[in-house]
């Protein structure tokens, strides 16, 4: 059975990360070693990669509050450039992976966040904070993003996530946080399964974070927006 390899963008939040310093390498999936299409990845228009962008104000440490049960992180449109290994290239549309908030109050304890320790009301929900980023677990999005959409040379590929992990280092850089997402897709011209891993590598928002490595500041700073690294983030499909 023929395989599909190529670059992808990150659809990634609050994936168990369970100490970032001494994660282990992300798992593979199901279908990693071949392929006969590997593709890189680039931003829409004259943006040089795709991005995930967390609910405002960012990842912070000490979370938000909201009066929604519900909060979105997003991810920008990619483009698949057509070239020698990757047929007539692709693209993957902006993504909305949705979490659920857990209610706040004064004794709630993480992984809603130390705001919840805060002055809050009833009918108040935290989001964003490290705490739940690392701890809230791969159900997160497996539920957020249950249905992955993106295409490949002439071929749309409509996924079904099963399973999500996430880690330090290989396949990624040693330096960056990558997220595994393993699932099936409808049968199409004898393929079955999918796997991405998502690296993120640089900070580009808030301003005063801008141009940090996103590793660096898991836990201590705020995020807003990260990059997904364009050269070894990826997709197979088989």
């Amino acid at each position: 059975m023929k395989t599909k390899k190529l670059v992808v963008l990150a659809a990634a939040i609050a994936i168990p990360i369970g100490g970032l310093a001494s994660a282990t390498a992300l798992s593979a999936g199901t279908a990693w070693a071949q392929g006969s299409y590997i593709c890189s990845i680039t931003g829409l228009g004259t943006a040089p990669t795709s991005n995930v962008v967390f609910p405002g104000p960012g990842v912070t440490v000490a979370g938000s509050v909201s009066e929604s049960t519900i909060s979105s992180t997003r991810t920008t449109t990619a483009v698949l450039p057509s070239g020698p290994s990757c047929g007539v290239g692709g693209s993957i549309a902006a993504l909305t992976i949705t979490a659920i908030n857990p209610p706040c109050s004064a004794t709630t304890t993480p992984p809603a966040g130390p705001v919840c320790t805060i002055d809050v009301g009833a009918g108040d929900w935290a989001y964003g904070s490290w705490n739940s980023f690392v701890a809230t677990g791969a159900s997160s999005l497996v539920t957020g993003l249950p249905h992955p959409k993106f295409k490949i040379d002439t071929d749309t590929f409509v996924g079904t996530t099963t399973g999500a992990s996430a880690g330090v280092g290989a396949p990624c850089t040693p330096t960056e946080v990558g997220f595994n997402i393993i699932g099936t897709v409808a049968p199409l011209e004898g393929y079955s399964t999918f796997s991405m891993t998502d690296c993120l590598d640089t900070v580009t928002a808030p301003a005063g974070s801008a141009g940090t490595l996103f590793l660096n500041d898991v836990g201590t700073t705020t995020v807003k927006t990260v990059q997904i690294d364009p050269t070894d983030s990826t997709v197979t499909v088989s």
